[in-house]
């Protein structure tokens, strides 16, 4: 026998006595909205327990063509809705092999809005589509400089010299209009009045500046811009390293990590997540970078590498005793 007439055979069979009880359920429920008809249903469930869901939803739809729910069928939301979906939607541009190699590279390095902005889209089609494609649209991997520093075993200006040489890329590379300001500021003396007019208007009109604008606001080359980068006189906008970034340093430019100045564990791990090779440990420490080797406890319980030591016992107040000896 059918469903369908397994339903009927179904509500036939139910005691007539019973089946008011059932309707003001169900039009209690429908009232009420989907989530009190869901309960209503399984309430009746339990009271009948020849009948399933099926049976509940033919029931819904004849007591619709009662005259006490009839009216329920056009409500205000109902209309908003139904015009909302009459007006037709401009037809959404489709997602060509091209737009998804770009959108792939950029997910997890730039923020969703970005992504949106360079592609020519919406946030929510972003959004989408890295969704379909299993991606996630959060910027939640990557290393700060300081957490870099320690890692590497470098000082802040090796790092800088690493990104201003473009070996490693941080997350917005664009020149801050105010560090630009500040560098002009200084030179100011030497340059004519027309020169520094120019030069105010191009760092007003935009927040940022790329590399080569920068450049040719100052009147200097791109690479003489690398080295005020590496210099720390330009200020980059966002400093953060995404672990794709270190990835691709690590994978072009791992003959300049020293393994030598890090413990075993860490240049391990390097090798094994990043593909760093083991070369840099026949690398000679030089005596000025022999600190690195050194790590020293504070009595607030931190391990720190190098000198860097000295300088926090002097704000550590937990420190203020003797220091710590040496640990390794």
């Amino acid at each position: 026998m059918s469903s369908a007439g397994e339903g009927t055979r179904n509500q036939a069979t139910i005691n007539p006595r019973l089946l008011p009880a059932i309707d003001r359920l169900l039009i209690a429920g429908i009232k009420l909205g989907p989530a009190r008809k869901h309960k209503a249903i399984n309430k009746i469930l339990q009271l009948v327990p020849t009948w399933t869901r099926g049976d509940c939803w033919r029931r819904i739809r004849q007591l619709r063509k009662t005259s006490e729910l009839a009216g329920l069928a056009q409500t205000p939301l109902r209309n908003k809705l139904e015009e909302s979906a009459a007006v037709r939607r401009a037809p959404s541009r489709p997602w060509i092999p091209a737009d998804d190699d770009k959108l792939l590279n950029w997910a997890g390095y730039e923020p969703v809005k970005k992504i949106a902005q360079r592609l020519g889209r919406s946030v929510r089609a972003v959004r989408f589509r890295l969704g379909a494609l299993g991606m996630s649209a959060k910027v939640t991997d990557g290393w700060s400089q300081r957490g870099l520093r320690t890692l590497l075993r470098v000082s802040p200006g090796r790092l800088r010299f690493l990104i201003g040489n473009a070996m490693l890329r941080v997350r917005d590379s664009r020149i801050t209009s105010s560090s630009l300001a500040a560098l002009c500021a200084k030179s100011c003396p030497s340059m004519d009045p027309s020169t520094i007019e120019r030069l105010t208007a191009a760092i007003a009109k935009d927040d940022s500046h790329s590399w080569e604008r920068a450049g040719g606001i100052l009147g200097v080359t791109v690479a003489q811009v690398q080295n005020l980068i590496s210099g720390s006189q330009l200020k980059l906008v966002d400093m953060f390293v995404t672990d794709r970034s270190f990835e691709e340093f690590c994978r072009k430019h791992g003959g300049e990590i020293n393994t030598s100045l890090m413990d075993p564990a860490t240049a391990k791990w390097l090798a094994s997540e990043y593909g760093v090779s083991g070369s840099g440990n026949g690398r000679i420490v030089s005596r000025a970078q022999k600190h690195a080797l050194v790590t020293r406890r504070c009595k607030c319980g931190k391990k720190i590498v190098g000198n860097v030591y000295f300088k926090h016992v002097k704000h550590c107040r937990p420190a203020e005793g003797p220091a710590m000896r040496k640990t390794g």
